[in-house]
């Protein structure tokens, strides 16, 4: 299980930082859409942030699930609405920032996974 969330988060961080910078060439080429493709590129890493720590928390859950310590774990969820909630303010209080785009940006790469992860696990069956 460990290899296959590592591909999979593997997987969902590069086609995440191409799609950054393919995001990164519309801001250059494009000035007109500069507030909407910025909004995306803040909100994309702070979703990549979010997806890469829950693939942290997760690790930690398997492993304590596999030493059979009693102690409470967290998701980290708090943490994570933190981020998010971060990022939102940037963009907020940021004029050049398009708040909707923002907030898309912000799930583009936990819908990744879905799509990343069929992609990884039809691989590992061949």
């Amino acid at each position: 299980m460990n290899d296959l969330t590592t591909s999979i988060v593997n997987g969902v961080t590069r086609v995440s930082i191409l799609l950054l910078s393919v995001l990164f060439m519309g801001w250059a080429f494009y000035p007109d859409y500069r507030p909407e493709v910025s909004g995306l590129i803040l909100g994309m890493v702070g979703g990549l942030f979010n997806v890469r720590f829950l693939s942290i928390k997760v690790r930690q859950l398997a492993d304590l699930a596999v030493s059979q310590e009693s102690r409470r774990f967290s998701f980290g969820y708090v943490t994570r609405l933190c981020i998010a909630f971060l990022i939102v303010m940037m963009a907020a209080k940021l004029e050049q920032v398009s708040l909707g785009a923002t907030i898309v940006g912000l799930f583009i790469p936990q819908l990744l996974t879905i799509p990343v992860s069929i992609i990884v696990s039809l691989k590992s069956k061949n």
